[in-house]
């Protein structure tokens, strides 16, 4: 199985290198930028965060493309983005900038695409209504762009070079889904799903692989996205989540209904989607911090997951026996220690999981 990891995409360019020669020392397959407006957490509270030593402002994100194009250059790696939205650049644009950076990456670049998310769109003005559809317009003309070089319809078309020894950029797309999973399957080269369990991630894929088959494509790349905080193992995962419970509140991203199964109420109401509009700038602090200290951990579980090297293999496990063969690993171990302790983990555990997972 392969492994890429995310970079932080935060301030500053130079700390991005450094996190490139890290992945280059362990031996990843590709490295991925994210593409954020505002960060995880509300900034009120980011003080409790044992990271906000190392990184004073939690909302200080780059633009992924220009990391890429940044540093792209420096390395055999490719570069991907996991993902950007077609709300503020829309499918012509995306493309010519998913050119443009896969000339600049050396090892090339994949355009992620999603649905969009609230928080980086609606507090800046931007209109979220039909998202979807604003992807699968995107979708159409980007396909069309990279396959022919010219819009589906009339005179529109890019001239940049698409016949290189890297190609054109791929296409991957987050998708859980049915409309989504269409999509993926329709116009992508590659899936970037959040996890589900793996009995229903094995039904998405089948579902994605049946869209590419009627649209008479290869079946996408069957990766995934899961989010990991690293411990000499679980339990002392756990312990450190008692001590910080700030941490826990990751698990917003998830959606009401499974807050439910858990008897604790969203922080963003009954019929909040989770991470399709939540926006944690927008919620009270005070009342984050005490519903923090309510959250299970088997709760946020349900999002991300905790454990050694090993741990995190033996969970990988059933997803490659029903197809998934990539990963980009979401490690937001950083938010969790001390800058000091976090590199003493990562240290110990990325080598192994790098190990491990090229013997899956």
């Amino acid at each position: 199985m392969k492994l890429g990891l995310l970079m932080p995409t935060v301030h500053s360019i130079a700390l991005n290198e450094m996190a490139l020669r890290g992945a280059e020392a362990l031996g990843v397959d590709d490295v991925w930028v994210l593409d954020h407006m505002m960060g995880l957490t509300h900034p009120a509270l980011w003080s409790e965060f044992p990271a906000a030593s190392a990184l004073p402002d939690p909302d200080a994100f780059l633009d992924p493309f220009c990391v890429a194009a940044a540093l792209g250059g420096g390395t055999d790696l490719r570069f991907g983005l996991s993902v950007t939205d077609a709300v503020r650049r829309a499918g012509p644009d995306l493309a010519r900038a998913a050119l443009t950076v896969n000339d600049a990456c050396r090892g090339g670049f994949v355009l992620g695409l999603g649905s969009g998310e609230a928080e980086s769109l609606v507090p800046y003005g931007y209109d979220y209504r039909r998202p979807v559809d604003r992807l699968e317009a995107a979708l159409r003309d980007i396909r069309s762009l990279l396959d022919t070089g010219n819009m589906p319809t009339g005179s529109g078309r890019i001239g940049l070079d698409r016949s290189g020894p890297k190609g054109v950029p791929e296409v991957w797309v987050a998708a859980k889904m049915p409309r989504m999973l269409e999509l993926t399957g329709r116009y992508a080269d590659g899936w970037l799903p959040l996890p589900s369990p793996p009995e229903e991630y094995a039904a998405q894929y089948q579902a994605v692989c049946a869209a590419a088959e009627r649209a008479g494509r290869p079946a996408p790349t069957a990766s995934m996205v899961p989010a990991v905080i690293f411990g000499d193992s679980r339990d002392s995962v756990l312990g450190v989540l008692e001590d910080v419970p700030v941490v826990k509140l990751i698990a917003y991203y998830l959606p009401a209904y499974v807050w439910d199964r858990y008897g604790v109420e969203h922080p963003g109401g009954p019929n909040c989607r989770g991470q399709i509009d939540l926006i944690p700038h927008d919620l009270d602090p005070k009342a984050l911090r005490e519903t923090a200290k309510r959250i299970p951990v088997e709760l946020v579980e349900e999002l991300a997951w905790f454990g050694n090297a090993d741990e995190i293999a033996a969970r990988l496990k059933p997803y490659a026996e029903v197809g998934l063969e990539h990963i980009v690993l979401g490690d937001v171990t950083g938010t969790t220690y001390a800058p000091e302790e976090t590199a003493r983990v990562l240290g110990g555990q990325l080598p192994r999981l790098v190990e491990l997972m090229h013997a899956l």
